[in-house]
This record gives structure tokens, C-alpha cells and sequence, in this order.
């Protein structure tokens, strides 16, 4: 299905257009997405979830290829995160799953075997943590390589409705130097949130290490490793966020968050010494659930993605905002097809605009919007999490949208765009 969405950017004054392709219907509830290049050939596939599937989209033709299918992991797959783990040259994916029933959260290195190897993928178990609902990858130790970052939404036997219970932990995970054989250490950054339904790895600062920023009831906090190897925890941002992404206006970090989680509102931080200078900018979204920059119209500043899932018509949009963090404009991208779960941002096409990429909740599909917006710049530049300052794309190293690329084989290619 190839739908065109256009709306006028008050910022630029340039003409937002996106075209919709469907590459996958039926697909039961998309919990995560994360760009990649599964396959090596230099092209930024799309990885995806569903409660019991894992699959990849090859670029550029999207075929639906199966990683894991049903019965491989513990019902429902909730968050992914890719990443060579072994470091052979293959992009493997850290899975979480568990989340039905009881809630086990159980976390996997799903490896990718060598071309033509039978199974040409293998599942190995790394730890549990109840609850489990957000992983990414991040140097918190500033030593160059990536560790796995781990963040249950709830605190063991924290008792709903409001949760208040236990707090939930935010764990590391170093892969051990033979992941397939050896445990994996792992060390706690925080036990002090509630509802802490998402996390931003991000370089605050001028040292070698990733910060990581919580969204919980509690108001974004930033966590710090020590060189002692202790933690320290500061609030950089007051409300009760369930997700947060980076941008940068007017060459000011913005973060952005839906507020409270599963809510409303969308805020937005403006960064300055001490607490961040807050704004509303939305009010009236069903079900907020996933955030995403990029500098859609190439005007030099980042656009706020968002996706919303709550009937009756649930949707994405984009939003412009000032370098005080205040509204510009808005421009609907979907109307009522898309009950977005997720989504993420990146240039899938290599046309040097960045694209959204959304999967649904109720509406169980997954969406490329191809942006076809006429740029006012020749050339594009990289997402927000792309360029200095930030140091890490929301979905993990080697994805359409990341840092840098750090040494090492099929290291993520900087798309061409945000």
C-alpha cells in the first residue's frame, strides 16, 4: 500500500512528504525494531519482533527472512538490540523475552553462524531479570568496547496499579572474552526507579564513557560510572517520562520524552546546567510510544518523530520545535493505520534523507515512510545520535542512525541523511 502524506513545515518553510510501503501485515504485536546490515553488503536492513518471531528486511527488496520463529525464545519478545558480539564479522542480536505470564524476562545472544552453517543461527542464554523491557548497547566504562544495558520495567515483586514497590535495576552485562562458554559479569548502575519504561545511552560530557539517561516515574536521571566502579545518579530532568530520545536544535541537545509512560504529553528538555528547561509540546496523544529524531526537511535542525498507538486513530507524526524547545509546527505523517509500537529513524534508501520505519500494536504491520521531502541542502547529514555529542544511535552500534562506527568489521556505515 503506497500512501502520500505532505504538510508544510513552519520552520523551513519546506514541504514534509512521505510515502508509505507496508513491508509486512499480519505480523502479530512489532514490540522492537532496530536498523542493521544483517547480511554484510553494506546495505542497512531492518530487524524486527514479534511476541515469538524474530525476522530481518533485506534491503532494498524487503524480503521477510525468519532469524527465530515460534518456540525458540519464551513468550512475548519485548526488546532487541543488534551488535557483533563475538566479534567475527557477523552482526549477531541481544534478545529480550519473557514478557507474558509471569514476566521471566529472559535475556539471549542470538548468534549468527557463518554463511551456509546448519542452524545458520544459535540462541545462548545470558541471565533473567523479571520484567525485562528495554536493552541497548553502550561503553560505560570508556575502555572502547560496548557493554549490554539492561532495564526491567518494574522492580522485583512491585505490585500494580501504581507500582511503588520495589525499584526496578538497571544492570550491565560485559561479554566475557568466549561469550558461548563463559558467564557474563555482570554489575548494578541503579536500583531507585518505578515504572522505568525506557533508557538513553548518551555522552553528557567530554570523557571517553556513555552516560545512561532513565525514564521513570521519577523524572530523568543520568547515571554515571565511577572509576571506581561505583555509580552515581543525577537528576537532569523533572516528570514522570516513560521514553526519551536525543536530538539537537540550533546546536542545543534536546531530549525528548512522552510523559507520563504510555501517556499524553510530549516534553521536551532543553539542555542547560542543572535541570533541562521543560516545554509541553502535545497533550493529546492516545498511547504515546515511541520517539525518533532526524533533520527531516534539511534545514540543519532536528524533527521530533512520534508514534502513538491508542484507538480510535492512532498515528505518527513529526514535530519542529525552536532552540527553546518550543512548538513550530506539526505534520501528521499516518492517520489510523499505524498503532505505532516503535519506531526508528534512519536513510534506508541511501538517498541522504532520513525515513521512519514504524510497527504496530493493534494494527500488527510494519511501515517504511520514505521521505521524499525536497531538501534545502545538497547534501545530508547524519541523525542527531550520529554526530558529535552523542555518540550512540537509540538502537544499538551498526544500525542506520548510529554513532560513529567504532574499529572493526561491517561497523555501522553513517547513513547518508539525519
Amino acid at each position: 500500500m503506497i500512501v502520500l502524506a505532505s504538510s508544510r513545515s513552519a520552520g523551513s518553510g519546506a514541504t514534509l512528504q512521505f510515502r508509505a510501503q507496508e513491508i509486512a501485515g499480519g505480523f502479530g504485536v512489532g514490540y522492537g525494531l532496530a536498523p542493521g546490515d544483517v547480511d554484510g553488503d553494506g546495505h542497512t536492513d531492518i530487524l524486527a519482533i514479534s511476541g515469538t518471531d524474530l525476522v530481518w528486511f533485506r534491503a532494498p527488496t524487503w524480503e521477510r527472512n525468519v532469524i527465530l520463529g515460534a518456540g525458540a525464545t519464551t513468550p512475548d519478545n519485548v526488546t532487541l538490540a543488534p551488535h557483533d558480539i563475538d566479534k567475527d564479522g557477523r552482526l549477531d542480536v541481544a534478545l529480550g523475552a519473557g514478557w507474558s505470564g509471569q514476566n521471566t524476562g529472559t535475556l539471549q545472544w542470538v548468534r549468527q553462524n557463518a554463511p551456509g552453517a546448519i542452524p545458520a543461527w544459535e540462541v545462548f542464554a545470558i541471565s533473567a531479570e523479571p520484567t525485562l523491557h528495554r536493552i541497548r548497547w553502550a561503553d560505560v566504562d570508556g575502555d572502547g568496547n560496548l557493554e549490554l544495558i539492561v532495564a526491567p520495567l518494574h522492580g522485583k515483586g512491585a505490585k500494580g496499579p501504581d507500582w511503588d514497590g520495589p525499584s526496578a535495576r538497571v544492570l550491565v552485562f560485559k561479554p566475557p572474552p568466549k561469550p558461548r562458554a563463559d558467564p557474563w559479569p555482570m554489575e548494578v548502575a541503579a536500583e531507585a526507579n518505578h515504572i522505568q519504561h525506557n533508557f538513553l545511552p548518551l555522552n553528557l560530557d567530554e570523557d571517553p564513557q556513555d552516560e545512561l539517561i532513565t525514564a521513570s516515574k521519577e523524572g530523568l536521571y543520568a547515571l554515571k560510572r565511577n572509576k571506581d566502579g561505583t555509580w552515581s545518579r543525577t537528576l537532569i530532568g523533572e516528570g514522570a517520562p516513560g521514553e526519551v530520545k536525543l536530538g539537537r536544535v540550533a546546536g542545543r541537545r534536546m531530549l525528548a520524552t512522552v510523559d507520563p509512560w504510555h501517556g499524553a504529553r510530549i516534553l521536551i528538555y532543553a539542555e542547560k546546567p542543572g535541570l533541562w528547561a521543560r516545554t509541553t509540546i502535545e497533550t493529546a496523544l492516545t498511547e504515546g510510544h515511541a520517539l525518533g529524531w532526524a533533520d527531516f526537511d534539511g534545514d540543519g535542525d532536528d524533527e521530533l518523530a512520534a508514534g502513538w498507538r491508542g484507538a480510535p486513530a492512532p498515528g505518527v507524526a513529526i514535530y519542529a520545535v525552536d532552540r527553546e524547545g518550543a512548538l513550530k509546527s506539526k505534520t501528521i505523517v499516518d492517520a489510523g493505520s499505524m498503532a505505532t509500537e516503535d519506531l526508528i529513524v534512519g536513510d534506508f534508501n541511501a538517498d541522504k534523507r532520513p525515513d521512519i520505519v514504524a510497527s504496530g500494536r493493534s494494527t500488527r504491520n510494519i511501515k517504511i515512510y520514505w521521505n521524499e521531502t525536497t531538501l534545502r541542502r545538497p547534501t545530508g547529514r547524519p541523525p542527531s545520535s550520529a554526530r558529535p555529542g552523542s555518540r550512540r544511535a537509540s538502537t544499538g552500534p551498526r544500525a542506520a542512525g548510529c554513532g560513529p562506527a567504532r574499529p572493526g568489521p561491517r561497523a555501522c556505515r553513517p547513513p547518508a541523511t539525519p
